[in-house]
């Protein structure tokens, strides 16, 4: 199937969407041009985004609003209104939802499974429209078992979709093995011959047992479940994180609450979940946490010390500090504990004294025995030179920065300065 043949048949089907809204500015590549970041035109299965200048672009006409890209981008470039908090929320409130069937609403027999299954839910878009966070969300509200139904993707107009289903599976599976229950998370391929009928609920409209309405009202766990669910959009999304990171916060803890004592050292090798560490080379320039998109990374100074510090549960491994530190000292190492991200703890990833230079009184990180700050330092050692300080370094390009080495015949000086030919 073509491009076009792809986008007449969806229209049907996703002409009642609402549309994708796109806001550029929080794109990791409009805070550095040489980033790689593509997940949203790679995994598009139109190819209605696509990088003009370096930034993506949404063409509506091809778009099909599928809503792969809404969960994909880790910094939230595109959203618009979806049925996260209905799924959970509804789930939660039907009679049985042991073992739940969760099917398209492409799908022609949703209702038609196995018999260990108690419910049928169908959503309103393509099951390519749901994050980790929705999935690890039914489970956070008393699911204990997922069967995402692929049974029918092979005869759907948007089979093209089931990578990106598959790849979500993958990653939600992987998320919740710190936990052992990446088996609560099955896709379901083929129909068996002793499938049966069971309940087919309707996403967007439920129905609800008087049993079930009573449940939700005497049960208080269920109450603060439902409050916390929806207030995850509530608020400036300005202030916030992606929404997301937002959600999968939210349904995580909620999923976890019933285990304190998880172990301080128990990994969360997840997706977009990594652990920074910061070496002595680290001069406390601050431009990690001007370049940070998620205010994961921030630097704590006054004239006698500094701190850096790192929030886990903000980081979503875009990668911009470590390519923005000139002095190599930031870089990845391994996965955050799962509970500093739950706790939202803020970690001491390196500290140091403070000193000012004696020439220009600058204040820069360094030992008691640094008298000069780097600038003045490398300017008394080579007078003949012009040398760029490293936050100076850190905004040119690659290439230039290259040239500079090259000039300096690929000898850094104390500091991380290169000097470049003096015009004179």
């Amino acid at each position: 199937m073509n491009l076009i043949e792809l986008a007449v048949a969806a229209e049907a089907h996703f002409q009642q969407q609402s549309t994708i809204q796109q806001t550029t500015s929080q794109c990791v590549r409009t805070k550095n041009k040489y980033a790689t970041c593509d997940r949203c035109v790679a995994l598009c299965p139109t190819g209605a985004i696509r990088l003009d200048s370096g930034l993506p672009e949404l063409t509506a006409e091809q778009c099909i609003k599928c809503g792969v890209c809404l969960h994909a981008c880790p910094v939230g470039v595109f959203e618009r209104p979806d049925s996260f908090q209905k799924l959970l929320l509804n789930t939660q409130s039907m009679p049985d939802h042991q073992v739940v069937d969760i099917a398209c609403v492409h799908h022609s027999a949703p209702q038609t499974t196995a018999p260990a299954v108690d419910s049928v839910v169908q959503t309103k878009n393509c099951l390519a429209d749901l994050g980790v966070s929705a999935f690890v969300g039914l489970l956070a509200v008393g699911v204990e078992q997922v069967r995402v139904r692929l049974d029918a993707c092979a005869n759907c107009p948007l089979r093209v979709l089931q990578p990106n289903i598959e790849q979500c599976i993958a990653e939600t599976q992987q998320l919740l093995s710190v936990l052992g229950l990446s088996d609560a998370i099955v896709p379901i391929y083929d129909a068996q011959s002793d499938w049966v009928e069971r309940p087919l609920h309707h996403n967007e409209n439920p129905p609800m047992s008087r049993r079930g309405l009573f449940s939700s009202l005497l049960n208080p766990e269920s109450a603060l479940q439902q409050r916390a669910i929806n207030a995850i959009d509530e608020g400036d999304p300005s202030e916030q994180l992606p929404r997301e990171r937002r959600r999968l916060l939210t349904v995580l803890r909620m999923l976890t609450k019933p285990y304190p004592d998880i172990p301080d050292e128990l990994g969360l090798f997840g997706d977009g979940f990594v652990q920074l560490v910061a070496s002595d080379t680290c001069n406390a320039c601050g431009l990690c946490e001007r370049v940070c998109p998620t205010d994961a990374i921030q630097v704590a100074k006054d004239d006698e010390q500094f701190m850096v510090i790192f929030e886990p549960h903000r980081c979503i491994d875009c990668n911009l500090c470590i390519d923005y530190c000139e002095t190599h000292a930031l870089e990845t190492y391994g996965a955050p504990t799962l509970r500093d991200v739950l706790d939202e703890t803020r970690l001491k990833l390196h500290a140091g004294q403070m000193q000012q230079c004696k020439r220009c009184k600058a204040h820069f990180a360094g030992s008691p025995d640094k008298t000069l700050c780097p600038v003045c330092r490398s300017r008394r050692e080579n007078p003949t030179d012009v040398s760029l300080p490293d936050a100076v370094l850190a905004r040119l390009s690659p290439a230039i920065r290259e040239k500079l080495r090259g000039n300096a015949d690929n000898k850094p000086y104390e500091g991380g300065h290169f000097p470049v030919d003096s015009p004179n």
